[in-house]
This record gives C-alpha cells, structure tokens and sequence, in this order.
C-alpha cells in the first residue's frame, strides 16, 4: 500500500497554496500570500501580493534567496514613500533586493565563479480590476478565466536549452523583470507554479486538473499531490488565486 503523502497547504484570503518539499533535508521554494486577510495590506488600500520563487540549486544560497525575496515583498507596505503605490515601485522593490542578494558574492569553482544567491521567481500585484505580473526565471504564471475555464501563460522561460536559467533574481544590474498586466473578472483565477509541477505536467494537464476541483485548496493540493506522484523529485510549490469583485481593491 503507497504511502500517505502529508499535505501541506494554506490559505490567506483569496489565495490557496500548497507545497511539497524534495527529498533532500532543505527547502529551496518559498512563497508569499499578502492578501487582504493581513491586516497591514488591508489597512494599506495598496492592493494584494502573491508570490512564489525557487531557489537556483547550484547557488549555495539558492533557497536563501527564495526566503529573502519573500519577506522583502512585506516592504511594499512598510515603507509607502520609497515604494509608491504603482508597478514601477513594485518592480523597484525588486530590483533592490534583487541586488542586494547579488551582494552576497561569490563562490570559487574550477569552472569559474558562481553566484552565492539566486532564484526564479513569478509575483502577482492585485489592484483594483488589474493584476500585474512580474517574472523572472523558469516560475510560471497561468490564467484561467472564468466560464470557459480557458487557459494561457503569461510568462516565459528564461532558459537555456541545457536548462539553466540565463535571468533570475540576484544576477544583477543586468536582471531584466518581464511585466505583463492583464484585466480581470469575477471568478478569473491566477495560478503560480514552480517548476516542480511544469516539469510533470503540460499546461492542460494543470488546468484539467484545477477545475475538476470546485474547491481552491482542494484543487491547488491535488495539483502538488499528483505531481509528485507523477515522479517530480523537486520541491513543488502552487497557489491559486481566484478574483472576487468584493475583495478587489
């Protein structure tokens, strides 16, 4: 008889996540929901942050990286007059911290240097009837609209044929931030992956898999669940978010 994977999920608002770590002993995903639940984004009327980023393995501190980048989005609402309410104070926001990882250094190989820090990662600002999207890395962001249930992505891999990522967070002065913006309706649901789940299953598959499931935490577990049960060694981490005119600032 398999055995029982133990569920790991959460939902904050109208966000749900679910996640699953790899066999080795550390974390190197990691992932934020700044919904309108926490009281210091609802008292901000400065609009919700989701977020999900996966450490650069080869990088030291890769899954460092990931945490940091998290915990830095919470700047957006601490500090309103360095970060203004806008796309160009958030993607400000990530350009620094961006650089301040890459001030971590370096680390000595045979091959060359390699970077201490780094990580993909893919962040949804919700404001008002808009989310934008900011992205770098091999993380994914998925629409799916509401009715039809019709499916797109709306970031790209910066990736190498080898499967190395050429753009990430902590490379830089050279990071180029893809931004994307997209209207939104009631019902419309954003979906942020690591790559642990896009290595197993193709966008359809994803989709087919959210919408057989009416429930959002239900649906957002049974896509890590399978997953793994797919064959995906690496950590896998999913949110789903799905919009609703009430909770739209």
């Amino acid at each position: 008889m398999p055995r029982e994977i133990p569920r790991h999920s959460e939902v904050s608002g109208i966000a749900s996540a679910a996640y699953l770590k790899a066999s080795k002993h550390v974390y190197e995903d990691s992932y934020r929901m700044l919904s309108n639940a926490v009281k210091l984004v609802r008292e901000s009327s400065r609009g919700q942050i989701f977020a999900v980023f996966d450490g650069i393995s080869s990088a030291k501190r890769g899954g460092h990286s990931a945490q940091k980048m998290a915990e830095e989005l919470l700047r957006f609402y601490r500090e309103p007059k360095k970060f203004p309410r806008s796309s160009e104070g958030i993607k400000t926001l990530l350009m620094e911290s961006n650089n301040n990882i890459c001030n971590w250094g370096v680390e000595v190989h045979n091959t060359g240097d390699r970077s201490l820090g780094g990580c993909a990662g893919t962040i949804a600002w919700i404001y008002e009837e808009s989310a934008v999207i900011f992205h770098s890395g091999d993380t994914v962001a998925y629409y799916i609209g509401c009715g039809n249930n019709a499916v797109t992505q709306l970031t790209p891999l910066h990736q190498r044929e080898d499967g190395a990522i050429y753009n990430y967070f902590g490379i830089g002065n050279s990071l180029n931030i893809y931004m994307k913006e997209i209207k939104l309706e009631e019902g419309d649901r954003l979906l942020l992956l690591s790559d642990g789940v896009t290595k197993s299953f193709d966008m359809h598959e994803i989709a087919d898999i959210i919408t057989a499931n009416a429930n959002n935490d239900i649906a957002v577990w049974e896509l890590v669940r399978l997953s793994r049960l797919k064959g995906s060694q690496d950590d896998i981490t999913a949110m789903l978010i799905e919009f609703e005119d009430e909770d739209i600032e």
